[in-house]
């Protein structure tokens, strides 16, 4: 006895779905890798030793993931501002950057490293 589920239309219809999913899943991760670029042109740098994030070095994922009360936008207002003024020479010019603020500054010097 023969087991037919599916009938050729519709198992190719199927194979074209899935076919599809799949390169729409590697286009949209290519399309975040390229946005992820744009925001921040250096590697992420988060020392393991001392577990501090260098805001010289970190792109804005690891920022986010990393500061307290710190989220993608901050993160990514921290990189825009630093690719534009050029590094930060101590953790306190983070105030000059829109959003963050003394607060945040206090919530999160422990765990910030300037090189």
């Amino acid at each position: 006895m023969k087991w037919n589920f599916f009938s050729d239309q519709h198992l190719k219809q199927l194979l074209f779905s899935a076919l599809l999913a799949i390169c729409l899943g590697l286009s949209l991760a290519t399309q975040n890798a390229q946005a992820e670029d744009q925001t921040g042109k250096d590697s992420p740098s988060l020392s393991v030793s001392s577990g501090k994030i260098n805001i010289n070095k970190a792109d804005a994922t690891m920022l986010a993931g990393t500061l307290k009360g710190v989220g993608m936008s901050k993160a990514r207002s921290i990189v825009e501002y630093r690719n534009t003024y050029g590094p930060f020479a101590n953790i306190q010019e983070l105030a000059d950057v829109s959003g963050i603020g003394t607060a945040t500054l206090e919530k999160n010097a422990d765990m910030i490293v300037v090189e």
